[in-house]
């Protein structure tokens, strides 16, 4: 009878635990950038005001980086689908691309297949309300990157720039450096619901947009 009462109790636990955690809603964030290179004074100039803003549900996730005055991506993926929808619109026009593992070159692979994300235990802090516990993400490059993720809310569906399996929550901040710029990210919003989530996680192309292949804008950049 103790056997049974104290599994009982686990399950109770562990139930109240999973049934606490919340697993889908919109998160905004704010993006600061900054560098220490008085060359790059302007580009840090033209991405004041950036802004993050993630949605997810049960199987879908979408993240949407307003870049500045520079430019807008979006970025739709569901778990049931190979294909990922990315948006551009910007100074090229408003571009359309559907993307596919199929499309990472050796560079992108290998870059995926190095990255190594370590858990580190005993170390927390505050974000906005939330417990968080930190993770470092070390790139290809061995580029540092600092993650403090809430377990308290947990996307089922994670993949992405800012969303990683490896790590059992959402990140609330970020810590990252691509080549001289530096990138802080904080969230300031969480709610539990994604509203028109049909419309939100769609994957049609919206009216205005172009559709091209990754491989027509490599060729556009110069690559």
């Amino acid at each position: 009878m103790k056997i049974k009462a104290l599994l009982f109790t686990t399950f109770l636990l562990f139930a109240a635990y999973t049934i606490g955690q919340e697993t889908k809603g919109v998160i905004k964030y704010d993006v600061f950038v900054s560098s220490d290179d008085p060359a790059m004074s302007a580009y840090v100039d033209q991405m004041e005001n950036s802004a993050l803003e993630m949605y997810f549900s049960e199987n879908n996730t979408r993240s949407d980086f307003f870049m500045g005055e520079m430019m807008t991506t979006k970025t739709i993926s569901a778990s049931d689908k190979d294909t990922t929808l990315v948006l551009l619109d910007g100074m090229m026009g408003k571009i359309a691309m559907k993307v596919t593992e199929d499309d990472m070159d050796d560079e992108q692979r290998m870059a995926m297949e190095k990255q190594e994300v370590e858990l580190i235990a005993g170390e927390t802090k505050e974000v906005m309300g939330y417990e968080c516990n930190k993770a470092i993400i070390v790139g290809a490059d061995e580029q540092e990157s600092v993650v403090w993720y809430t377990t308290e809310i947990l996307p089922a569906h994670r993949e992405g720039e800012y969303l990683f399996e490896e790590i059992p929550g959402l990140p609330l901040e970020l810590h990252s450096s691509r080549g001289k710029m530096n990138f802080k990210i904080v969230a300031y919003s969480f709610k539990g619901k994604v509203k028109k989530a049909d419309e939100v996680f769609s994957q049609e192309i919206p009216k205005g947009f172009t559709l091209k292949t990754v491989e027509e804008m490599k060729q556009f950049g110069g690559r």
